[in-house]
């Protein structure tokens, strides 16, 4: 009898871990103490899953994170390796700086079904996630493309529970044929903010190129090296941080420009950049025509 019902139960423990895996909001931890917060949610409320072995120290009460855009992911990309050259400019004790990955409405052919599922899914987990890790005094959310529905829904939650301060990097925002520009950055209740959007003038047309209501737009495109593209705000942010484009960047030897008006613009209007930069960001205002850098 054993040997009959045993192959039922080990199909029945197969699927069972297949749907538990389909439906998780997971929090690990990599070799570099680089957090990765990932969810797998179509349907369902998710299953939450933290790594027992991520110490977050005492002091720690800052934190940063970056996400993709669609038909894009976290982990060996972009997301991990801007949360990655942070790390290396901030006090680990202080801060904590994480990639966060939402395959499942990244990964879809329909470009804005993806940035409702930022919107509506994954912003909605981002915002749980930041909450179970801890209680923050700074929240720097970096989003790319439609991953910045995804930091702008997270940042609306996190301002209904708590004064943190915030600070919100739309990279390239993508933003649908008649969706509002305007409900990105609309931050109500949070006193101590600051808003900006880098974006190109590239293939990408319209749906990436507007000047947000919310932000301090800065026009980049004219401050790339090579050939003007959607990604290039990522690849742009990334060398502000470390002052040179990633070595697989064909950009990498040229040089980074990232000033205007006698002002760094990038990671140098972050907090993670120092006190006194984001006193000095905090001063800056939005503007009905974008800032442009150039060479």
């Amino acid at each position: 009898m054993r040997i009959k019902i045993f192959p039922f139960i080990f199909l029945f423990v197969v699927i069972f871990c297949s749907i538990a895996n389909a439906n998780t909001l997971k929090i690990s931890q990599n070799e570099n103490k680089i957090i990765a917060i990932a969810v797998k949610n179509k349907n369902s409320e998710p299953n939450f899953i933290i790594d027992p072995k991520i110490r977050i120290p005492s002091d720690c009460n800052k934190i940063v994170i970056v996400t993709h855009g669609w038909v894009d992911r976290g982990k060996g990309r972009f997301a991990e390796d801007i949360a990655s050259a942070i790390k290396s400019r901030v006090d680990a004790n202080q801060w904590l700086c994480c990639y966060f990955e939402w395959p499942d409405g990244a990964m879809t052919i329909n470009s804005i079904a993806s940035a409702e599922y930022a919107r509506d899914i994954a912003g909605v987990q981002l915002a749980k996630a930041i909450v179970k890790l801890g209680n923050f005094e700074h929240i720097h959310l970096i989003g790319h493309s439609a991953g910045c529905w995804a930091i702008d829904r997270a940042a609306k939650i996190i301002e209904e529970q708590s004064k943190t301060q915030i600070h919100l990097t739309f990279l390239d925002a993508y933003v649908p044929k008649n969706w509002c520009q305007s409900d990105l950055g609309s931050l109500k209740k949070t006193k101590i903010k600051f808003i900006e959007h880098y974006y190109t003038r590239d293939v990408t047309f319209g749906v990436t190129q507007i000047n947000l209501s919310n932000a301090c737009n800065i026009d980049i495109t004219q401050a790339d090296p090579g050939l003007t593209e959607h990604k290039f705000p990522l690849r742009w942010y990334y060398a502000t941080i470390t002052g040179r484009y990633h070595k697989s960047d064909y950009r990498c030897g040229s040089k980074v420009y990232f000033k205007s008006d006698g002002i760094d613009y990038g990671f140098a209007r972050s907090f993670e950049a120092g006190r006194e930069n984001w006193e000095k960001s905090l001063m800056l205002s939005q503007a009905e025509n974008a800032v442009k850098l150039s060479k």
